[in-house]
């Protein structure tokens, strides 16, 4: 059985000699301590972390923090998460950053990922604290193996029995019912992936089926609504800017009078940013050429049943979280050619959404998001025109030149800025 020496090692700041002193906040202890500006949007548990973290003091604003912990995460192969989290020293600490990463695997627990990223910013704040008062009681303990019974090390890493695969399942279902009313739905997901640094390969599917039944004074009518689809992917890392690679898409749809679609794409991105900097920084810029073939169930107002035809598209779309808050655009433009004598804008579809929050002063941040298409290719609206209750229940589609969506909101915050307490009492964290 292994036995463990532990370590504790007094830290001094001898390896931080240029490191400036901070005027921090005097914490419960009577140390001065840190002001910390936690950045976490919905992944970290703050009730859990005041009570693990004690020893530094909350604020909820960046404005008069002497350190902004902000932390932005991203898929991995695997199906877990990459962590990156920014310590940024602010005001007399502003010369100091750190970044530090951690992964976590789809198998853990909330408990497991929890506890894990609350030690990944306790372990980060180290270097900051040791510009406080509370820096000089500050120890480590570092458990080791002895050197004899060290596990041996291996120079080629551990061999993967799936060799990277990861497949998931899933199937859910639900029945409501009143006495006039009822309803159930069936909703299928499976999914294969394959990642590593040179290739990315995943295939997905999904089935959804919904049924509702309505007993009106008028009689009884039946709703049902079905949409499902098989999509496939393998992509090929060129550098750290661009990635070529193919994709395949089938679906069917009742709302879109979809019998069955088909579709192959050659795909080529370009990365404006290292691929590597993508979950702070992202701006992209895509090409593919689509071959479709479409059956649909109902004659169209193009007078076909079937039909086969090219769709090319360009997206360029861009996502940034950095200090200040958050931005997001992505613009679409894509056209149908259904025939050599047809104009690449006779069937086509310009979108374009925008999605911005932004801290403007202590306290206060504002919210922006819009939505905006120019619709011209619903080339699989049927020619018969749609009865009132399909639309209305929302299985038939209507025809239209565009459609929009604007949202808008800002927030304020103001009072005291130090409040560490926790009170879970009545469902309300303090």
């Amino acid at each position: 059985m292994s036995r463990f020496i532990s370590a504790s090692i007094l830290l001094t700041g001898l390896f931080f000699l240029s490191v400036p002193s901070v005027s921090a906040q005097k914490g419960e202890n009577g140390y001065e301590t840190l002001s910390v500006f936690l950045d976490c949007e919905r992944s970290c548990d703050f009730d859990y972390i005041r009570r693990t973290i004690p020893h530094v003091d909350y604020v909820r604003d960046r404005v008069g923090a002497d350190v902004h912990v902000l932390i932005t995460s991203r898929s991995t192969g695997s199906g877990g998460r990459d962590y990156e989290l920014q310590f940024i020293g602010l005001e007399e600490l502003s010369e100091m950053k750190d970044v530090h990463h951690f992964v976590t695997q789809a198998t853990q627990t909330d408990a497991e990922r929890r506890d894990g990223l609350t030690s990944a910013i306790s372990s980060g704040l180290v270097r900051f604290l040791l510009t406080t008062e509370l820096g000089s009681r500050i120890q480590v303990s570092v458990p080791f193996e002895e050197m004899n019974e060290a596990p041996d090390l291996q120079d080629d890493p551990q061999e993967d029995p799936w060799d990277y695969w990861v497949f998931r399942v899933s199937m859910d279902g639900d029945v409501e019912g009143e006495t006039n009313e009822k309803q159930y739905s069936v909703n299928t997901r499976l999914s294969a992936d394959r990642v590593t640094e040179e290739w990315k390969i995943g295939f997905s599917g999904r089935f959804n089926y919904r049924e509702n039944t309505f007993d009106l004074s008028s009689g009884t009518v039946r709703s049902t609504r079905r949409d499902g689809s098989v999509f496939g992917q393998v992509v090929k890392s060129v550098s750290e800017h661009w990635s070529a690679g193919i994709t395949s898409w089938s679906n069917t749809s009742s709302q879109r009078n979809t019998d069955l679609s088909l579709s192959v794409s050659p795909t080529v991105e370009y990365a404006f940013f290292p691929y590597a900097e993508s979950s702070t920084r992202d701006f992209r810029a895509r090409y593919e050429i689509n071959f479709r073939h479409n059956r649909y169930e109902e004659l169209t107002v193009y007078e076909e049943t079937q039909q086969t035809m090219m769709q090319n598209q360009l997206m360029v779309y861009g996502n940034f979280r950095q200090p200040w808050g958050s931005a997001g655009a992505r613009l679409s433009v894509e056209s149908y050619v259904t025939d050599f004598e047809q104009s690449l804008f006779d069937l086509y579809n310009i979108s374009l959404r925008t999605e911005m929050d932004v801290r403007i002063a202590r306290g206060l941040s504002v919210n922006f998001n819009a939505e905006v298409s120019s619709v011209h290719d619903q080339i699989w609206l049927p020619q018969r025109q749609s009865d009132d209750e399909e639309i209305l229940l929302g299985n038939a589609a209507l025809p239209t030149s565009f459609d929009y969506e604007i949202g808008f909101g800002f927030s304020y915050r103001f009072g005291s800025i130090y409040n560490n307490v926790v009170n879970p009492r009545f469902g309300w964290g303090g």
